[in-house]
């Protein structure tokens, strides 16, 4: 789950799922014109982490069927080739912004992040989220495992949660472990943060300028 250390990984990750929520709102309620401006900023906005790139296109090529589809039905029910490429930018830019989530933000980042202002109640629950997250590609694994020789779904899951338990303690060191370090090594900065603000003060200033 680890990221590379660059501006991108090391903004606020609240901050950066709340900003992306953001953008996913004006995305859809601007006009064709400021949704080009802004896709085109946001595009460039990525280019200090060229990766997100390489995968954004992978999941294009993956999804290309579903493209594909939202133009056969609009030539069945007759509609207009540039909406249905307006709806295709739309879809496109939601992939950008998703991949940028996924590839610069972790669990254990969001967990760490501003520990010392958190409730206990807060902390234990993000540490159960993160324990979780952590949990289910080893309970995953013991299913494929047990699957091939019980046929029977309902022990199959008794049987994998059982060769999970010696697991537990381990994931909880896991956790821990990668929570502290983040702490430690999370270098707290007005520039990345400053970097994030400018992701959405750029499409605000787009569609406040349409406005007028």
């Amino acid at each position: 789950m680890t990221r590379k250390d660059n501006i991108l990984s090391r903004q606020n990750p609240i901050l950066k799922i709340f900003i992306s929520l953001i953008l996913v709102i004006i995305s859809s309620i601007s006009n064709f014109e400021s949704f080009l401006i802004i896709f085109g900023f946001t595009f460039l906005y990525f280019l200090v982490s060229l990766k997100i790139y390489i995968i954004w296109l992978k999941t294009l090529l993956k999804i290309t069927p579903f493209f594909i589809s939202i133009f056969m039905f609009g030539i069945i029910f007759q509609i207009s080739f540039v909406d249905q490429c307006f709806l295709s930018l739309r879809i496109i830019y939601l992939l950008l912004i998703s991949v940028y989530l996924t590839e610069t933000t972790t669990i254990d980042s969001i967990v760490s992040g501003n520990a010392n202002k958190n409730s206990n109640f807060l902390l234990k629950l993000k540490f159960f989220i993160a324990a979780t997250v952590h949990f289910i590609p080893i309970l995953t694994t013991n299913f494929k495992q047990n699957i091939k020789t019980n046929k029977n779904i309902i022990n199959v899951i008794v049987i994998s949660m059982e060769d999970c338990l010696k697991d537990i303690h381990e994931v909880e060191l896991t956790v821990t472990r990668k929570i502290q370090d983040n702490i430690k090594n999370r270098k707290l900065s007005f520039w990345d943060d400053a970097y994030l603000f400018l992701l959405l003060i750029i499409p605000v200033l787009v569609i406040l300028t349409n406005f007028k």
